[in-house]
């Protein structure tokens, strides 16, 4: 059968895999792939969005090829556009099949099943689900017994069990192939993989409390064997000639023995530049000194607040500021570029542990303090903690488990607030401004003079070109450097207005 997976915005690595376990069974599939021009994670203007849409393109390309399944991987995030896509190529292609999967799904299987268009779920991953229901759909038979599948079955909903955790090495490759053949820069510019799959610790905010509680008999946190993941370096080196590699693991340096054994490899065998996110839990000296010495150019350090009651009673967060300000310490003696994150929006977060986050990335400085607003996500912890206290009502809740509103965490998620913004504009420039000057901004309160304009992206690129060029901090972005964003954008408005919408089997 012929799978056509629609996606958005940037890669996509459960796509990849679940692309590589269908070709593996003998199935056929294809990407359909909306850019997102003005309406990414990062970057949102809805007058421009609106202006170079794709998504009429998108539906037309799907009656091109005519697959047999339609197959979505939603976050919360694109899960609005996901929504009306389906809808419409429900209406204009007769018997066609519509699967929703990812973390979205997997949290509200039953609000995603209210759509009489989405004729299948697939619950947590996907690998074994997808082919045993493809298998299903093409010869026939029922899928009401497949685990990790939700369905209707005479208009009820019935959501069947998970199955047993995969073994990550058994996995073959992702299928890169699909992504690069619609765009090689999001490929070869910063080569995307795991060697991880879950987390060892449970923020009250992030999906990781969704998923645990998902297979909460089994241990969710998998890791790959060194080798597995090297193998699969070599191959890309070869076969897309990657310039870098992000690794998207939540907690790269959890496992200090694994570390050493895969950096030392990885030096010898691969000798690229990459990009990880560790924990101040797991930052010391040695783990810091491995990073530097094996060709990490940029690091995510969780911060998101100082206040240690914050931190830990509502984001579940158990390190303390002196853990935190080692980390950043250790890790400013090196050439490698800071992310640290912090968190606007936490509940009961006033202007005064804001003016607390500000001056801390004032004294101890990141590259970029990069800020992100907590968005409430469905069937996570703090969501039921903001319910206890009337933060949120059962109409918001329900709203976030609908997944209306396109709010992303970077851009406002769903806790945005103007006056906030000011604040959290000023933390954001708060790596490149004098800690004295810092102090008096905050005594005067002339942050109430910066815009409430979002500044993410914009700053991440002019921060990181400066730091690149005046410090030596080579390849500091995390995913795509400002060249290669101009190009990506160039690239997909040409294709746009030339009519060029080619989908890649």
């Amino acid at each position: 059968m012929h799978v056509a997976f629609i996606h958005n915005n940037y890669e996509n690595l459960g796509i990849e895999y679940l692309s590589a376990c269908l070709k593996k069974a003998g199935h056929r599939s294809s990407l359909v792939f909306d850019p997102g021009l003005f309406s990414s994670f990062f970057l949102y203007n809805k007058a421009l969005g609106r202006l170079l849409s794709f998504k009429r393109k998108v539906i037309e390309a799907v009656k091109k090829i005519k697959p047999d399944i339609v197959a979505f991987s939603v976050i919360s995030d694109n899960y609005s556009w996901a929504v009306e896509l389906a809808r419409t190529i429900k209406e204009e292609n007769n018997g066609i099949v519509i699967v929703f999967g990812g973390i979205h799904p997997t949290s509200v299987p039953e609000h995603v099943l209210r759509h009489y268009f989405i004729d299948f779920v697939v619950i947590g991953e996907g690998e074994g689900a997808i082919v045993e229901l493809v298998n299903a759909i093409e010869k026939g038979g029922s899928p009401e017994e497949i685990p990790n599948i939700g369905m209707r079955i005479k208009g009820d909903i019935k959501i069947n069990r998970v199955r047993p955790l995969i073994g990550l090495d058994d996995l073959p490759f992702p299928d890169k192939d699909l992504f690069f053949n619609e765009y090689a820069g999001m490929i070869d510019n910063s080569y995307m993989i795991l060697g991880s799959r879950g987390c060892i610790y449970n923020c009250s905010y992030c999906w990781n409390s969704v998923i645990n509680k998902v297979y909460a008999s089994q241990r969710y946190f998998r890791r790959r064997c060194v080798n597995n993941i090297i193998n699969e370096l070599l191959w890309a080196k070869e076969r897309y000639g990657i310039k870098r590699v992000t690794f998207y693991d939540e907690v790269f340096t959890s496992d200090k023995a694994w570390l050493r054994e895969f950096l030392a490899m990885y030096r010898q065998k691969i000798g690229l530049h990459f990009f990880c996110c560790l924990h101040p839990l797991n930052c010391d000296e040695e783990t810091v000194e491995l990073l530097s010495v094996s060709g990490c150019t940029a690091v995510n350090v969780g911060v998101q607040t100082i206040n240690p009651d914050t931190r830990r009673l509502v984001l579940n967060r158990p390190e303390n500021n002196a853990q935190i300000i080692k980390s950043l310490e250790l890790l400013g003696n090196k050439k490698m570029f800071i992310y640290s994150n912090i968190m606007l929006g936490i509940p009961n977060q006033g202007e005064r542990e804001l003016l607390e986050n500000l001056n801390f990335c004032s004294r101890y400085k990141a590259d970029l303090p990069a800020i992100y607003w907590l968005r409430y996500y469905p069937g996570t912890k703090i969501v039921d903690m903001a319910k206890e206290q009337s933060i949120l009502s059962k109409e918001d809740i329900e709203a976030i488990e609908c997944g209306a509103e396109y709010a992303p965490y970077a851009i406002g998620g769903n806790t945005y607030d103007k006056k906030k913004a000011k604040i959290g504009n000023l933390i954001l420039l708060s790596g490149i401004i004098p800690a004295g000057l810092m102090e008096k901004i905050i005594k005067y309160k002339f942050y109430y003079l910066m815009p409430s304009t979002n500044l993410l992206f914009p700053v991440i690129l002019v921060i990181g070109a400066l730091k690149k060029f005046m410090q030596g901090k080579k390849s500091p972005f995390h995913y795509l450097a400002p060249g290669e964003y101009a190009a990506y954008y160039l690239f997909y408005i040409k294709k746009l207005f030339l009519g060029q919408i080619c989908p890649r089997k």
